[in-house]
Order: structure tokens, then C-alpha cells, then sequence
């Protein structure tokens, strides 16, 4: 089976991502479309990384509950945009390499990225990184940031509840209402090997019987990643879901893109 993993990060001098390796550059991307059981790769970097210069406490817990900051740094967000754009431009070709994004909200549900790069994008992953209070507060917590994100024509709900499983089990009703919420948003769900949680094959099942887009992510950091496709495998056979039933996401580019990029 050939695989496709919409979620993706670097780590090279360009620093687009700061979590990745810096030996993770597009070229080990295209390497593994010639080498491995690949198909297709989007580069989703962290949309926060061209907001905050890496020393400035880019993380989005840090600035969830000063939305403000995402604009504190100005020249440095113009100028690592235009960076980004130009290597997008340059190394995906919207048909085996995709340009995408990492996003996600503060509290008043800012977004970390910039409407005017929509366009530009094939992919916009929308993920809750953070989530505020104590753990017996993250249900409420999560559908808040849920709600919030779903306002924005993102296209993949990323490992969508990773967060809320450091505070224990996911609960059954929230599994259900959450991808509700993401049917109804006409958006795929993710199921991503960076992180495993327990209730990942329970997720496919139900997104499955709803109807529901998956999008399959890597969310590679590091080269030894990429074998991970092994755990998508594991998940299918788990979830008892028959492979031919799985909606598989493929990117439909909302608006036309940009003839040229201005900087």
C-alpha cells in the first residue's frame, strides 16, 4: 500500500519548524517518495515559527493568553513569510510535495497565521497544542479550542485529542462530538504516529462509520519517523475497519493560487 502523510515538519537552517531535526529537509522527503511505500508528503510547518524568533518563547502555551505577541515581532514575521513562501515555491509541486501549515488559536481564538497566506497553501492543519486549567477543566477546554478552530476553513484536525489525553481516557462522548463537530466543518481527521494515543483505533472506527475524511500524518520530526507508516497499519488492523471503507484526505485547493509571490 502506498501511503500519504499530510503532516509534516523540517528542522534545517531555514528553521520553519524549531521541534525538528535539522537534518529533516525537504530532500529527505523526496528521498523517501523514491525509496519507500510513499506517495505523497505536505510540508506543515508551525505557523508560530514565522511569528517568534526561536528565543522568544514561540510556544503556543506561552502566548495562549497573549494573542497579541503573534504580531510583536513584525519585520520578523514579514521577512520569515516571505523566506517561507519562496521555499515553498521552490520544493513543493502540489502533486507528490505539498505546501501546508501548522495553526492553531489563542484564547480569544486568534489565529497564529495570516489569512492572506491561505492561498498559497494546499494544506492547513489545525491542531490544539494547548490547553488552559486544571485536567479536570480540559473537556470544556478542548471543545472551546475545538469551536475556535473550526471558524477557519482549516483542512485536517490534527491529533486532535492528544492534549486531552494527558488528563486520562478520552471519553467516548467527546470522541463522538468532537468528530461531529469536524463532519459538520467538512474537514478530515487525523490519525498521527508522532505521538500515539490509546483511543487512535477507536477514532478511526467511529470516523469511519460517520463518513468522515482520515488524513494519515507522520508529523515527522526526526528520520527515524518515517518507518512509521508501520503504525498506521497497527491502527487499521486494531480499529477492524476494512481499508477500501477509509475516506482518504487528498488536498482540494479552496482559492487559486497566486500567480506570482510579492515580497
Amino acid at each position: 500500500m502506498l501511503w500519504s502523510s499530510w503532516h509534516n515538519h523540517t528542522g534545517d537552517g531555514q528553521q520553519f519548524s524549531y521541534c525538528a531535526d535539522p537534518d529533516m529537509t525537504p530532500d529527505v522527503y523526496r528521498r523517501a517518495l523514491r525509496t519507500g511505500p510513499w506517495q505523497a508528503f505536505a510540508l506543515t510547518e508551525h505557523a508560530f515559527a514565522l511569528a517568534f524568533p526561536p528565543d522568544k518563547q514561540p510556544w503556543p502555551h506561552q502566548w495562549y493568553h497573549q494573542p497579541e505577541r503573534l504580531w510583536e515581532y513584525r519585520t520578523f514575521r514579514e521577512d520569515k513569510t516571505a523566506q517561507y513562501l519562496e521555499r515553498m515555491a521552490k520544493v513543493c509541486d502540489g502533486e507528490r510535495i505539498f505546501s501546508g501549515l501548522e495553526v492553531e488559536v489563542a484564547c480569544d481564538g486568534t489565529l497564529s497565521m495570516e489569512s492572506l497566506l491561505w492561498p498559497y497553501l494546499d494544506v492547513v492543519i489545525g491542531s490544539i497544542h494547548y490547553l488552559p486549567g486544571e485536567h479536570a477543566d480540559y473537556c470544556d477546554a478542548h471543545i472551546d479550542q475545538l469551536n475556535s478552530l473550526l471558524r477557519y476553513p482549516i483542512d485536517i484536525l490534527g491529533h486532535p485529542f492528544r492534549e486531552l489525553s494527558h488528563a486520562g481516557p478520552v471519553p467516548v462522548e467527546i470522541i463522538d462530538e468532537t468528530l461531529r463537530r469536524a463532519k459538520g466543518a467538512g474537514i478530515a481527521i487525523e490519525i498521527n504516529a508522532h505521538m500515539p494515543i490509546d483511543c487512535d483505533a477507536e477514532v478511526l472506527a467511529r470516523a469511519v462509520r460517520m463518513g468522515l475524511q482520515v488524513a494519515f500524518g507522520l508529523d515527522a520530526h526526526h528520520r527515524h519517523e518515517l518507518p512509521l507508516y508501520s503504525y498506521f497499519e497497527q491502527v487499521i488492523d486494531q480499529s477492524g475497519v476494512d481499508p477500501s471503507e477509509i475516506k482518504l484526505f487528498h488536498p482540494v485547493r479552496r482559492n487559486p493560487k497566486p500567480r506570482a509571490l510579492i515580497r
